[in-house]
């Protein structure tokens, strides 16, 4: 499962705040306007409601106004704002032309005392409205009081409308908004992740081997980690120094001791026990072989994914092929080389000098009188093919070759280490090695690596 990224990570975060942030906003504006809004037509219907009452003739034998209200709405049917009197002792009601033959009920009992009261109604178009009423006592002329209910209201068509609208407006307004905040979140991310990058960037320098320790300027923050790398790769440099050179030590030291037992088996056999002698120094090759089987292994590159190689195949190979003509079988070998110009390996010079050399001395040493050597290249891969005209093996003891320590013929000097450094070096490097039985009547080594891709 792949984990998840920084990046996103924060990014996901960042809008789920921001998400979070623009809708509890969003709910509190709303709320807010809206209760602006009601508080504004609460206001309103108050001051309708001192006009009412300021223009209304309570000495007049029947309920009348001294003049009409001065918003024409009240003059339209149904025009939305309503006014209505009523006579609480003989139930006269006189009312605004826009509640027409309707009749506005409260649905609450009126206040002592002349009270305001403040409540929802059904206006005469079935619409919801907010009303404002009071009972109030009319001093006469004449002497004594007269109780009138005052009722004044509006629909909320209007304010409804007014706190939808709004909302739609915000709604857009902050989903603008959410877009440039996340855009400013990912340029903010991507700043304050860069130091990441710039030490991936450092990371892979040091695999391609093109630097040794994390450089540059850093923040303050990543510093530590940039110290702990540094600190980290310094110690393993230090310690795989140290462990090549205490095993170099180690077989210098065993070497010695296997010369000084080279020497003790020729006093032995000096003195006619050449069976044992020759016990005891075949005992010694064979620990010197594993030694510098090991030692050869300590100084094989252990390469990334990122490291590249374009090393030329064809000087390799005839530097090799050169060398071992230069040996008592390699002088009775004929070599038959033929490369193409231009082909390259994805591999260090040094480690594919010893991978044909170890392959190309085996087929010498098995080879009866020739040797072809041949390569084809393709996009993905490099095959170099090894002739032998030796004896070859049964197609079963083929793929047992190449194991460490397995000697497939006991007849002739070695340990069988060679081949088992040959497919170290292929499988190290992303490739393959494989045997088959040659066209010459011998072996066939087949050594497929990826082309070169980068600078020798």
């Amino acid at each position: 499962m792949r984990p998840p990224a920084l990046r996103l990570r924060l990014l996901a975060t960042s809008a789920a705040s921001i998400l979070v942030a623009l809708l509890l906003a969003g709910v509190v504006i709303s709320a807010l306007f809206a209760r602006h809004v009601e508080r504004d037509l609460r206001a309103g219907l108050g001051d309708e409601m001192n006009r009412i009452i300021a223009l209304l003739d309570a000495d007049a034998p029947e309920l009348a106004m001294r003049q009409p209200m001065s918003d024409p709405r009240y003059a339209t049917p149904y025009g939305g704002i309503y006014w209505q009197v009523t006579d609480d002792a003989s139930g006269t009601v006189m009312r605004s032309r826009s509640v027409w033959d309707k009749t506005l009920v409260l649905t609450e009992p009126l206040p002592a005392g002349g009270g305001l009261l403040e409540t929802e109604i059904v206006d005469p178009e079935g619409t919801p409205a907010l009303a404002l009423a009071r009972r109030l006592d009319f001093e006469l002329d004449a002497g004594g009081t007269r109780a009138l209910t005052i009722i004044a209201a509006e629909d909320r068509a209007d304010l409804d409308q007014a706190i939808t609208g709004f909302g739609f407006e915000l709604f857009r307004a902050l989903t603008i908004l959410a877009v440039a905040l996340f855009a400013a979140s990912w340029v903010q991310i991507a700043v304050g992740l860069s130091p990441l990058s710039l030490i991936r960037r450092g990371v892979n320098a040091i695999r391609a081997g093109q630097a040794k320790a994390l450089e540059g300027r850093f923040p303050v923050e990543v510093l530590p980690l940039v110290n702990e790398v540094n600190e980290l790769l310094d110690t393993q440099e230090r310690s795989i120094s140290f462990a090549r050179a205490r095993a170099a030590d180690l077989a210098h030291g065993l070497k010695t001791q296997l010369t000084v037992l080279n020497a003790e088996a020729a006093e032995v056999r000096a003195k006619g026990n050449a069976e044992a002698a020759d016990a005891i120094e075949q005992l010694t090759a064979d620990m010197a072989e594993t030694i510098d089987h090991q030692l050869r292994l300590a100084r094989l590159r252990h390469r990334s994914r990122s490291e590249h190689y374009a090393t030329a195949l064809s000087p390799v190979v005839n530097k090799v092929v050169a060398a071992l003509q230069r040996t008592p079988k390699g002088q009775a070998i004929n070599w038959d080389v033929a490369l193409p110009e231009g082909l390259a390996i994805d591999l260090d010079p040094a480690d594919l000098t010893e991978l044909i050399g170890i392959v190309c001395d085996n087929a010498g040493k098995w080879g009866k009188a020739r040797v072809v050597i041949a390569a084809l290249g393709t996009q993905d891969w490099v095959r170099l093919t090894i002739d032998d005209d030796g004896e070859g093996l049964p197609d079963a003891a083929m793929a047992a070759l190449g194991e460490r320590g397995k000697r497939l013929d006991e007849s002739r000097p070695g340990s069988g280490l060679g081949l088992s450094i040959a497919r170290e070096i292929v499988t190290l490097n992303r490739g393959k090695l494989g045997f088959e039985r040659s066209p010459l009547g011998g072996l066939r080594a087949n050594i497929d690596l990826p082309p070169g891709r980068g600078a020798d």
